[in-house]
C-alpha cells in the first residue's frame, strides 16, 4: 500500500464496553452472587435440620430471585427492573404522580407554571465571568449541583476538508480527558437540537441589514423579498448546547452551610474559569459560543415544553418587545405522563435511552443521519451525557475490566465465544492506551422526539428508529418514565442515576 493511499483512507473509532461486574454466573454481579451464596447457606442449614418444606420454599425462592436477575432482553434489562418499572408505574398513576396541572387551579404556588417532575426542585440564579458576560446557574437540591448551559452554532462539516474534521475529533478527544482534571465537575453533555425553521428570523435579519430606503434598489429589494418569501420553505434550525454540572460538596467541606453562601462561592471560583472553558469547546469546531443567561435558559425550557411559544418569541423579538420570564413561569400549564409518551401542552414527546453503543469500529461520520432534521417533527433532541472517571481510578477500573474479560474467557476454555474474544481484545487495547496516560469516562444518551398531532406519532417514532439503526444504535423507549427522562433529555444537568428507586451502584452489583 502506497503512503498516498495510507493518508486518504479514514480514521476510524471504537472500542467502546459496557461496563459489567463478574459473579459467579453471567449476568451476575457481586451483590447478586453473594445472595445466592446466602441462600445456600440457608439451605443447607435447613437441610441439616431436616426442615423440607422451609428448604423446598427456600429453594423455590433462590430459583426464583436467580431468574430475575440473570434473564435479560437484548437491551440489557432483567425481568426484576421490568418488575420494579412496573410496580412504580402503577403506584404513581394510582396517587396521579403522572399528572401534572399548573396556574391558579393547578399545583404549586398560585398563579405560578413551574415545571413539573424532577426539574420542579431546580432553581435558577446568574452570575457574570472574568469579562462581565451574564450566565445562568441551575441548582439541583436532590444532586445537590451547580449546572452552567452553552449555546452553540456549529457550522457543519460541509465543504469541510478531512483533515480538519478529523482535527476536530482529535480535539473533542483531548477536550473530553481534560474534563476528568476539572476541578468538582461531575458529568458534562452535549444537547443537539433541530426544528424546523421559522420564516420571521429570515426577515427580521434582512429588515436589520437593509439601508434607508431612498438608497434601496428596486431590482435588489425585490431579489431579497422572493428569497425571504421562498427560501424558509424546508429549512431547519441546527442548535447545540453545551452543559457542565459541579458538585456543591465543596462549599460544605469549607464550612460554608447557608445555600446562597455556597451559590456565591461556586460563582466567585467558576466565574474567572468560564472564559477559558468556552474557548476549549470552540476549539472543538463547535462555532461560535456563549453562555446562556438566565432568560436565556427560561425561554429554551419555555420553548421545549411548548413548541408554538418559540413563534411568538420571535414574533416579540421581530417587532422589537423585550420579553422577561421568570423561571417559576417557564413550566406547561398541562401535562400527563403515559407508559410510552408524554403529552406537555399541546405537544407529544417520545423518549428513548441508548442501551448499547455502535459494535466494531466506525468513522466521524456515525451519527450525521441520526442528528439530521426530520420533516414530521417539531423537534428533535439528542443529549449525549459523559461522566468523566477521575484519573486516580482509572488504573484500577481498567485492570477491572481485564480480570472480567479473562473470567469470561475462562467459563469456556474449550471455545470462547466471539464476544467474549472481542472484550478480552477491547479491555487489553485500553489498558495499554490508560498507561500511555489516556483517559476514560462513562457515558449515555437520550433522545427525544416531539410532535404536535397524535396521529402522527406512529410515523415519528419509526422514523427515528430507523435512523438509530443507520448509526448502529440499540434504542429503547423510556417505559414508565416519559416524563422523568423528556428533563433529562434537556440541556439542564439532570442524572437520572440520582433518581432511581435502587441506587445505581446497588443495581450495577446485582
Amino acid at each position: 500500500m502506497s503512503a498516498e493511499e495510507t493518508e486518504s483512507k479514514p480514521r476510524t473509532y471504537g472500542n467502546w464496553m459496557k461496563p459489567e461486574e463478574k459473579g459467579i454466573l453471567p449476568g451476575l454481579g457481586p451483590l447478586g452472587t453473594g445472595i445466592i451464596f446466602m441462600v445456600c447457606i440457608v439451605l443447607v442449614l435447613l437441610v441439616i435440620k431436616t426442615e423440607w418444606i422451609a428448604a423446598t420454599c427456600v429453594t423455590l425462592a433462590g430459583v426464583m430471585l436467580l431468574w430475575l436477575v440473570t434473564h435479560r432482553d437484548q437491551h440489557g434489562k432483567s425481568a426484576a427492573d421490568k418488575i420494579i418499572v412496573r410496580v412504580g408505574w402503577w403506584r404513581s398513576r394510582r396517587k396521579k404522580e403522572n399528572v401534572w396541572r399548573a396556574g391558579t387551579l393547578g399545583y404549586g404556588r398560585p398563579g405560578s407554571v413551574m415545571l413539573p417532575g424532577i426539574l420542579g426542585q431546580v432553581e435558577l440564579a446568574e452570575g457574570t465571568d472574568a469579562t462581565g458576560v451574564p450566565f445562568g446557574v441551575l441548582f439541583c437540591p436532590r444532586q445537590d449541583t451547580y449546572t452552567v448551559v452553552v449555546n452553540s452554532s456549529p457550522s457543519g462539516e460541509d465543504l469541510v476538508d478531512r483533515d480538519q474534521i478529523d482535527r476536530w475529533v482529535a480535539m473533542w478527544g483531548v477536550f473530553k480527558a481534560d474534563m476528568a482534571d476539572e476541578q468538582g465537575l461531575q458529568h458534562f453533555g452535549v444537547t443537539i437540537e433541530t426544528r424546523p425553521e421559522n420564516p420571521l428570523q429570515l426577515k427580521q435579519e434582512v429588515d436589520r441589514l437593509r439601508g434607508p430606503r431612498e438608497e434601496e434598489d428596486e431590482f435588489s429589494m425585490s431579489v431579497l423579498q422572493e428569497i425571504v418569501r421562498t427560501y424558509p420553505r424546508g429549512s431547519t434550525d441546527v442548535q447545540a448546547y453545551l452543559f457542565f454540572t459541579f458538585s456543591a460538596d465543596r462549599g460544605k467541606r469549607k464550612g460554608v452551610s447557608t445555600k446562597k453562601k455556597r451559590l456565591q462561592e461556586f460563582l466567585q471560583e467558576f466565574g474567572p474559569r468560564l472564559p477559558y472553558l468556552v474557548q476549549k469547546v470552540q476549539e472543538t469546531g463547535a462555532g461560535a459560543c456563549h453562555p446562556m443567561s438566565a432568560q436565556e435558559l427560561c425561554r429554551y425550557v419555555r420553548i421545549a415544553y411548548d413548541s408554538q411559544a418559540k413563534d411568538l418569541f420571535e414574533e416579540a423579538d421581530a417587532l422589537g418587545q423585550d420579553v422577561t420570564m421568570d423561571w417559576s413561569q417557564c413550566g406547561p400549564m398541562a401535562a400527563e405522563a403515559s407508559w410510552d409518551s408524554y403529552r406537555h401542552d399541546g405537544d407529544v414527546s417520545v423518549t428513548w435511552e441508548l442501551t448499547q453503543a455502535p459494535r466494531g469500529a466506525v468513522q466521524s461520520s456515525i451519527l450525521r443521519r441520526f442528528l439530521s432534521p426530520q420533516a414530521n417533527l417539531s423537534s428533535k433532541r439528542v443529549t449525549w451525557l459523559f461522566r468523566p472517571v477521575p484519573p486516580e481510578k482509572t488504573g484500577d477500573l481498567v485492570d477491572s475490566d481485564v480480570i472480567t474479560a479473562q473470567y469470561q474467557m475462562t467459563l469456556n476454555k474449550s471455545k470462547p465465544t466471539a464476544r467474549a474474544m472481542r472484550r478480552m481484545r477491547a479491555a487489553t487495547q485500553t489498558a495499554e492506551e490508560e498507561a500511555n496516560g489516556a483517559g476514560l469516562e462513562n457515558f449515555s444518551a437520550f433522545c427525544t422526539a416531539t410532535i404536535a398531532k397524535d396521529a402522527d406519532l406512529h410515523d415519528a417514532t419509526a422514523a427515528v428508529e430507523s435512523l438509530a439503526a443507520t448509526a448502529r444504535l440499540r434504542l429503547r423507549k423510556v417505559y414508565g418514565s416519559q416524563d422523568s427522562a423528556f428533563a433529562a433529555c434537556l440541556p439542564l444537568g439532570l442524572d437520572t442515576r440520582r433518581y432511581t428507586v435502587i441506587p445505581a451502584e446497588v443495581s450495577e452489583k446485582l
